[in-house]
């Protein structure tokens, strides 16, 4: 635990790029609340990799959204039911399901559609609240967390020396 918050203090007092910092929030929360296997998962693991979020942001905030996705499945599940059990849209899904690629995606889980409504709908809500919070932290929180007692005498403790070792990677 110590060396997981270790590595969130190290990224965000980087230089990376908090936009990519916000992408990986972003895709942590679409992986973490996507269930199962499907060409969605991997269609999010290639938009990693091609716009270079961040992989520890990314592994971390994956593994919070797995637990909050295992709590609100029920919620999902009843988003998804609703979706494609609805008259307005049955045509909409009796022709995506002709589709070879869209059998793939296993849109017609109700788990499945749930979630993937849950991150169409958060994913602009996330990334910006993700990229206010890495810049707030870099502008505001940063220099004023340095001023504290506590943090000098945290400095001479176990943690920041995990710290300082995760700085050499």
């Amino acid at each position: 635990m110590l060396t997981i918050f270790a590595k969130l203090l190290k990224l965000l007092n980087s230089d990376q790029n908090p936009n990519h910092l916000a992408l990986a929030v972003c895709f942590g929360l679409a992986v973490g609340l996507m269930p199962g296997f499907s060409a969605f998962l991997l269609i999010i693991v290639v938009l990693i990799c091609v716009l270079k979020a961040n992989l520890t942001l990314f592994f971390l905030v994956w593994g919070l959204f797995e637990g909050i996705a295992y709590v609100f499945d029920p919620v999902l599940h009843q988003l998804g039911y609703l979706l494609l059990t609805s008259d307005s849209l049955h045509s909409l899904w009796t022709g995506l399901i002709q589709s070879s690629f869209w059998k793939l995606t296993a849109f017609n889980n109700s788990l499945v559609m749930g979630a993937l409504v849950s991150i169409l709908v958060l994913w602009v809500p996330v990334y910006l609240l993700s990229l206010w919070i890495v810049k707030s932290y870099r502008t505001r929180i940063q220099a004023f967390i340095e001023k504290w007692k506590v943090t000098q005498f945290l400095k001479g403790s176990k943690f920041y020396r995990v710290y300082q070792s995760l700085a050499g990677e």
